[in-house]
């Protein structure tokens, strides 16, 4: 039998080891004086009840126990999937084997690839394992081709009581506070426990389209940074599936996650399932909702908490966020990137343990390094020819459009804000009444400042209009909401496809505020479009305001924009 050569391509400078909680659980498991044998098999069609992907570029990486002749484990990947995975089917030989087998820890085991050797001594540094190579696995070749799929059971040692006190504590800090309204994806936490073999953890909200609501603690600050850029690099269309849960698989964390029960919406009832995400959205966080706890590794996949061990440090990470959130909420919602820190005595339910102190703080120094790793990414602006008066560049695809208005105070409101950049040339409010019409452009922060940065180097907003555009390829026609720059550059804000009157509708009843001011309004930029204020940004979420004049397309010369084989 023939096998392809390398296995896999390593590097050698991004191993990490197993977390010390895991390497704790491992050790517990009795060891036997057994070899067990490991490679990884292309599968073709010697699995044809896969889907097509897996068929054709699908690989089975198979663990047997060499001693007894039978099969721990075999799990089916991508063909691209890297040397990780080999650790993560082990461990399940380990500690999930295949029936008749026990869990138990071999004393040895064995693989024919040498790069695969060196990086499992490695991973497994430790576990009191050998790892050896040997160029014939006659034994595995012959139990490949017998080979059949069998579920793994589960195992875990976790008392129930625990992880009720767990998930109580997790409803009334985290769900009932609902951190991700103050904070971004991108606005690290850390808490320093010094305890459990957890020296801090570094706690990042999940709240993306207000759907999906959780809390992230990472065990290493480079295993973040690590997936932050690999997630950044997700929009290249070049990613493929494997990438992306490659990349999902690098993190290193354990994680709370809160759903509602959505088991009585039909998916294809389009207005129950409108109201469903609106109830998501206004949600009141005094609903009952389910907890999932779980942990994240390179070499153990995503899985449940299965230890009682891991227990001790997520609970003084949920009790210490909980308590700096409700402490800082208003500094918190009024800019979340301050440096801020409190230190907490917390004391387990659990055991007679003492009090541990842990202390949290803000990290604006990161979440800085994170804004200029997503900018890189995304928001390398080319300069400007003058014969390049339109561009489509400048907004990001996923931003979204509100129109509103602003008052006097909320103008000087934002004006008082260092960070924000505020152009009110123009604007004369006559009675405390006034409201300026606005049109808010919203999007993530990191991105809003680059749009931010690109205005300002172009001196602001000439104008705003509305015209139309038509892709003759495809027989689509578009609303284009355009700005035109002091610079002299036409930028579409976005391209909103013209299936009914909505948006036109809105557009005409928002023009008719801006009358009364001569044609005066304001364009703002905002963060907060991957969270619950999506679609309705706060205040505290206004990045820049610009005075400008709303203006017909016939005035800015662009009654209607034909897209050109050059601009596909």
């Amino acid at each position: 039998m023939v096998f392809p050569a390398p296995l896999f391509y390593l590097n050698r400078n991004s191993m990490s080891s197993l977390p010390v909680t895991t390497k704790h659980r491992i050790n517990r498991i009795p060891q036997i004086p057994h070899v067990w044998e490991g490679d990884i098999f292309p599968i073709g069609e010697m699995l044809d009840n896969l889907e097509p992907e897996l068929k054709n570029n699908g690989q089975c990486i198979v663990w047997v126990d060499g001693s007894e002749g039978f099969i721990r484990t075999m799990d089916v990947v991508k063909g691209n999937t890297g040397p990780e995975a080999m650790v993560r089917a082990l461990l399940k030989a380990i500690e999930k084997p295949q029936s008749p087998a026990e869990p138990a820890r071999p004393h040895k085991v064995v693989v024919r690839d040498r790069e695969l050797q060196f990086f499992l001594r490695g991973a497994l540094q430790g576990l009191d394992i050998d790892v050896d190579y040997q160029g014939d696995l006659p034994l595995l070749d012959e139990l490949w081709n017998n080979l059949q799929q069998v579920q793994p059971q589960k195992v875990g040692n976790i008392p129930p009581q625990l992880l009720e006190k767990l998930e109580e504590r997790a409803i009334a800090l985290m769900w009932e506070q609902a951190p991700w309204t103050l904070l971004a994806e991108y606005n690290l936490i850390e808490i320093k426990i010094d305890a459990y073999n957890v020296e801090s953890l570094y706690a990042c909200v999940m709240g993306m389209m207000g759907q999906e609501f959780g809390v992230i603690f990472y065990r290493s600050l480079d295993s973040m940074k690590k997936f932050r850029l690999m997630a950044g690099e997700m929009g290249d269309s070049t990613m493929e599936e494997g990438d992306i849960e490659r990349a999902f698989l690098q993190q290193d964390c354990w994680f709370v996650n809160f759903s509602l029960d959505d088991s009585d919406f039909d998916e294809e009832d389009e207005e129950q399932q409108l109201w469903y995400e609106l109830f998501l959205a206004e949600a009141q966080y005094d609903v009952p909702v389910q907890v999932v706890f779980g942990s994240i590794h390179p070499y153990e996949g995503i899985r449940p908490l299965v230890d009682a061990e891991e227990l001790d440090p997520l609970y003084l990470g949920i009790e210490a966020l909980g308590k700096f959130v409700q402490k800082n909420k208003k500094r918190l919602e009024k800019d979340p990137t301050q440096a801020i820190s409190h230190q907490y005595s917390i004391k387990l339910p659990w055991g007679n343990s003492k009090p541990h102190p842990v202390k949290v703080r803000t990290m604006p120094e990161v979440t800085a390094e994170l804004e200029a790793i997503e900018g890189n990414l995304h928001g390398d602006f080319a300069e400007e020819e003058d014969t390049d008066i339109i561009s489509s560049d400048l907004f990001p695809e996923d931003c979204v459009i509100s129109f509103g208005s602003f008052s006097e105070n909320i103008i000087k409101s934002i004006e008082a804000k260092p960070s924000v950049w505020v152009d009110t040339e123009g604007i004369v409010f006559e009675n405390d009444n006034d409201k300026i019409p606005v049109i808010i452009i919203q999007t993530t922060r990191p991105k809003g400042k680059l749009v931010v940065e690109q205005l300002i180097k172009e001196e602001g907003i000439e104008y705003l209009f509305f015209t139309s555009g038509e892709d003759p390829f495809y027989g689509g026609t578009f609303d284009l909401p355009m700005i035109k720059t002091q610079g002299g550059i036409n930028h579409v804000i976005a391209e909103i496809e013209q299936e009914g009157e909505n948006f036109a509708n809105t557009v005409k009843k928002w023009s008719q505020k801006t009358k009364k001011w001569q044609g005066k309004c304001g364009v703002a930029i905002a963060m907060g479009s991957t969270g619950v204020n999506r679609g309705s940004p706060k205040e505290q979420h206004i990045l820049a305001f610009f005075a400008t004049d709303l203006v017909s397309k016939e005035k800015a010369g662009l009654d209607k924009l034909v897209l050109n084989i050059e601009m596909m």
